[in-house]
């Protein structure tokens, strides 16, 4: 079965991975413990041959050296070491035994690795059943006993393995008796962990369903300041973005929907009026002079959101090119000159240079002129000023439009350039845009990849400043 939620992989692993390292760590110690228990056995059984060396040296002088003693000596040994002992001569003739090895190998000559080297005057250290004495392998120590140069026999030491093995059994025992409490608080703290790491993404995962449903009002509670966190910061600001998104949506849906009624509505009804003769033949025409001009507003209003989604999405290329941008802004006050004229508006060019040569698109910029000089008129009320402005400073051409308008507030300003925006103190002003035509601005200069800012105080009027490359630079 497919482990679906990251909780369970989570968990598992976790689990897998204490596991793992208690079982190597248990393993481990086992075998280290049963190494070190090995070697201090056996460095026991050659500290005990060394004494009865030294007790046989000492019996030797003194010349009290019989069986009897030798025997004494080897019980002894027996019933503090828990192990066998028997002493076999420089022959390899086993002479005395412990009580706990059978009397018919007295006499007896074993060939086995470890008599060889004890004989030889050399510690023996085997794990064996020496030539057949014991039915189970025993460690084997044997001492060789020697006066000087002379060596008259070995005392040979044998504990059974399975004994040995008997007493690491109960320490691994311990171990492990410790190592399951252990996995089991382990397994508890690491089910909570996973837990608490986890909600938090579960709440993500309920968020987004509600968020794909169409709420996006939904919001996580930050508890931590870590990794996950972050995530669920970034999560709320992404829901906050979408329902702003949503927002500017459904503005967008009802600015559209306004502003083609409206002319729609005017169409329909001066048609109407002329089919059913409530107007009469004499005034047909003018009515269908607005008809016509409602009709280029729609056609405005179309061409306006077609070029600005194309802007958006990066379809529409700037063709660079080399003109002078002083010609183009004399160009474009000649084309509302009339308007000018009629609302008695001061219009002033105002050029750093005589020529200024700009690497841009032409018509692009020219576009930039003519939606920002239409602004401006449209807000600026009769007898005032119109001031375009181009400095150069850093490879920068610097193009200003200024006006003496009513001018716009700090809150609004940060939304100027939002399709379908309109002020509040410019709605009776602007009777025919739609609220277009600085969002193009701002996306043609975005294209050229240059900026625009603008600068306003209420009653003191308003300026829009972008910039170009010169030429040359």
């Amino acid at each position: 079965m497919k482990l679906k939620s990251l909780f369970a992989k989570q968990s598992l692993l976790y689990m897998g991975i204490l596991f793992i390292s208690f079982s190597v760590f248990g393993t481990g110690f086992s075998i280290v413990y049963t190494t070190q228990y090995m070697n201090e056995q056996e460095q026991q059984l050659i500290l005990q041959g060394e004494r009865f060396k030294e007790s046989m040296t000492s019996l030797y002088f003194t010349g009290d050296v019989d069986t009897s003693r030798i025997n004494f000596e080897l019980q002894i040994m027996e019933q503090y070491m828990g192990a066998s002992v028997f002493f076999m001569n420089n022959k390899g003739q086993v002479s005395i035994v412990s009580s706990s090895l059978n009397p018919g190998w007295i006499g007896r000559t074993i060939t086995d690795e470890a008599v060889n080297v004890v004989l030889s005057g050399k510690v023996a250290t085997v794990t064996s059943k020496v030539g057949g004495m014991f039915n189970e392998s025993v460690l084997t120590v044997g001492y060789p006993i020697t006066i000087g140069d002379t060596i008259l026999g070995g005392i040979f030491m044998c504990k059974p393995v399975t004994t040995l093995k008997a007493a690491t059994k109960e320490m691994e025992s311990v171990i492990f008796g410790c190592m399951v409490p252990v996995l089991l608080i382990g397994a508890v703290l690491i089910y909570f962990s996973c837990k608490t790491m986890t909600r938090p993404l579960k709440e993500m995962n309920d968020a987004a369903k509600i968020i794909a449903d169409g709420n996006f009002q939904n919001r996580l509670e930050i508890t931590t300041q870590d990794e996950v966190g972050q995530l669920a910061e970034s999560f709320n600001n992404m829901a906050e973005s979408l329902e702003k998104s949503e927002n500017n949506r459904q503005k967008f849906i009802a600015n559209i929907c306004h502003d083609l009624r409206s002319p729609l509505t005017s169409i329909q009804g001066f048609i109407g009026a002329i089919a059913d003769g409530t107007i009469p033949p004499e005034k047909q025409g003018y009515y269908l002079k607005i008809v016509l001009e409602e009709t280029a507003r729609l056609s405005k209003l179309a061409n306006d959101m077609t070029d600005l989604s194309k802007a958006e999405a990066g379809v529409i290329k700037p063709e660079i090119c080399e003109f002078d941008i002083n010609d183009m802004v004399r160009d474009c006050l000649d084309i509302f000159e009339r308007r000018v004229v009629s609302k008695k508006i001061n219009t002033r060019a105002v050029f750093a240079e005589e020529v200024t040569e700009v690497e841009a698109d032409p018509n692009m910029i020219q576009r930039v002129i003519h939606n920002l000089l239409d602004n401006s008129i449209k807000f600026t009320p009769e007898g005032g000023e119109i001031t375009v402005e181009i400095t150069v400073k850093g490879g920068k051409a610097y193009i200003s439009v200024r006006d003496s308008g009513t001018g716009i507030n700090a809150e609004e300003q940060k939304r100027v350039f939002e399709r379908f925006f309109k002020a509040d103190t410019s709605r009776g002003m602007d009777k025919s845009g739609v609220g277009l035509g600085l969002s193009i601005v701002k996306e043609f200069i975005k294209a050229h990849g240059e900026t625009i800012c603008v600068k306003s105080s209420e009653g003191k009027g308003t300026e829009f400043i972008f910039t170009l490359k010169v030429s040359g630079n």
